[in-house]
């Protein structure tokens, strides 16, 4: 068995490898997510936006709960936020004309302080995404990765948030994408 080094840590159980694997990448990632959220919190609080640091909450408990899956090479359960199922966030996320009578947003400074830094912790979740979608590369070319339940609540929660910015954003902010046109 190998020596654990500064350059190495444990993967799984007494696994050792190096720092730079894909794995300990995507959990300095999450983690990295999870201390945004908690930043986030705390500005919410000290202005008393307590609907936006409680919805936050919520969402950073299921961050924590995907750590602790990939840590225990667990399988993901469904994700379901703020009383919505995968579904239900899926369909707000692609529609949400039905759902806020607005279009999908063009993030703008007029979108306010709130769904910005939304849309940020968004961007952060595309992030983890793509370095999960490299940590479980799989050579199968049918599925391409070895834990697509992972990679399936990281979409999830991505679209979680772009829902969540429509809650948060300033009054009157009527920003969308034209698809099909020249902006």
């Amino acid at each position: 068995m190998a020596e654990k080094q500064e350059h190495t840590t444990n993967l799984l159980g007494a696994a050792i490898v190096s720092k730079a694997h894909p794995r300990i990448e995507l959990r300095g990632q999450l983690d990295e997510l999870n201390a945004r959220i908690i930043l986030l919190q705390t500005q919410a609080r000290e202005v008393g936006q307590n609907s936006l640091e409680a919805d936050l909450e919520e969402l950073r408990e299921k961050v924590r709960d995907l750590m602790a899956c990939e840590v225990r090479d667990m399988p993901c359960g469904e994700l379901c936020l703020w009383g919505l199922s995968e579904e239900e966030i899926h369909q707000r996320s692609h529609h949400p004309e039905r759902y806020y009578g607005l279009g999908h947003i063009l993030p703008h400074a007029d979108m306010g302080r709130w769904a910005a830094e939304l849309n940020l912790l968004r961007t952060l979740v595309r992030k983890v995404e793509l370095c999960a979608c490299r940590a479980f590369a799989s050579s199968d070319e049918v599925d391409g990765v070895t834990r697509p339940d992972f990679i399936k609540v990281l979409n999830r929660l991505s679209s979680a948030l772009y829902i969540l910015t429509y809650k948060y954003l300033s009054e009157g902010y009527d920003r969308v994408i034209q698809f099909g046109r020249k902006a």
